[in-house]
């Protein structure tokens, strides 16, 4: 091209293309500007022209079209085109009307706040393949925003999740918004959870792309499983606590009413004469003897509960040994000597065995625990 015209050309206010087999030769910067898009994105190209533009060999012509912006929304324009060699055309683009003014401005404003948002953008603007992904976005996925474009956002997550995801995307552009969660593994930051929301969005022409939100919620989801892990367990010995254990009451209950298990029964364990070591020994050697009980019972294929201070329990399921044979199970399971300092003590308990039947409540199958449990205490002392 001549490069004095390239100079003049480049000056013009009005945006301007130099097109030569349907792909771009140049534009000017006041293009670029109206489209919020780089030259480099553009020259070799196709323009983005919804539809397409058909040019005139004949005669200098205009025609009103829909340009596609960086945001994938379409701005509507007249476009002015001339041959100005023998497979050259100029295009001059105008804004249709004042409105359409205003709306590029404000399309560049939004481009402009979601280059600096914190949280991902994404914005497709044909199909699956992304027009536009801002650097929060690359930042999340520990890439450069032009990676991503097009499908190769798609590559980012494990083979196994891409299906899903390209489905649920799939789903936006019939008009529904989706919200999932999916796990990336990120070569800075390793494994990342992230928060994918993506709504659809019906252009001038019809047709529909979606724009997305990505937001990276590890953290949150750590925080989220630690605070339940803890409203549902024993913070010195790691096992579930009594909250637990009704939930699991009930829901043994359901199942025995349902005909889905066959039996259940709930050991209960007494360590005895725990007091007596943590007034000898202190409150450390009772913390110790406590984590070696738990750390014991849950070795042996039951469910573990702390139940409170040195009372635990167990909920056995499907089970073909008898009342007194899991009683005396549990007990040799606990029995043994714990080291404590320098010392060793021999842990003996008092266990309690019953059977939880349909038609009990969460609190009556502690109860009778609890009772079986006493009552065995009750035998030893004699």
């Amino acid at each position: 091209m001549d490069e004095s015209l390239v100079r003049y050309l480049e000056v013009l206010q009005r945006p301007l293309a130099l097109v030569e087999a349907e792909r771009v030769l140049w534009v000017n910067g006041a293009l670029t500007d109206l489209l919020a898009t780089a030259r480099e994105d553009l020259i070799g190209r196709d323009l983005p022209i919804a539809g397409g533009l058909k040019l005139d060999r004949l005669r200098r012509s205009s025609t009103e079209a829909a340009l596609r912006h960086a945001t994938g929304y379409l701005l509507d324009v007249v476009i002015t085109t001339t041959l100005v060699s023998a497979e050259t055309w100029m295009l001059e683009f105008a804004m249709a009307d004042y409105e359409d003014h205003k709306s590029a401005d404000y399309f560049r404003k939004l481009q402009a706040l979601a280059d600096n948002l914190p949280i991902g953008i994404l914005i497709s603007e044909s199909g699956l393949r992304l027009g536009y992904v801002n650097t929060s976005l690359a930042a999340i996925f520990g890439t450069i925003p032009t990676d991503l474009l097009g499908m190769n956002w798609l590559e980012v997550f494990a083979e196994e999740d891409r299906g899903f995801l390209r489905g649920l995307a799939l789903t936006a552009l019939t008009g529904v918004p989706v919200r999932t969660t999916a796990k990336i593994t990120a070569q800075r930051s390793g494994e990342r959870t992230l928060d994918i929301s993506l709504v659809p969005v019906t252009s001038r022409d019809m047709s529909v792309s979606f724009i997305g939100t990505v937001q990276d919620v590890t953290e949150q989801v750590a925080n989220e499983a630690r605070l339940t892990f803890e409203v549902d367990h024993d913070a010195l010995t790691g096992l579930a606590n009594r909250r637990r254990l009704e939930g699991d009451i009930t829901d043994r209950l359901g199942k025995l009413t349902a005909a889905t298990l066959g039996s259940s029964m709930i050991g209960f364990c007494d360590i005895d004469n725990f007091k007596l070591i943590n007034d000898t020994l202190g409150h450390l050697a009772g913390d110790r003897v406590l984590i070696e009980v738990a750390n014991r019972l849950s070795s042996s294929g039951f469910a573990a509960y702390r139940f409170a201070g040195d009372e635990f329990v167990v909920l056995i399921d499907d089970d073909d040994r008898s009342v007194e044979e899991l009683e005396e199970l549990l007990s040799k399971t606990i029995f043994d000597a714990i080291a404590v300092g320098t010392a060793l003590l021999n842990v003996h308990a008092s266990v309690g065995v019953a059977m939880i039947e349909a038609g009990d409540t969460a609190s009556e199958v502690i109860r009778k625990a609890d009772r079986a449990m006493y009552d065995r205490k009750q035998m030893r002392a004699c």
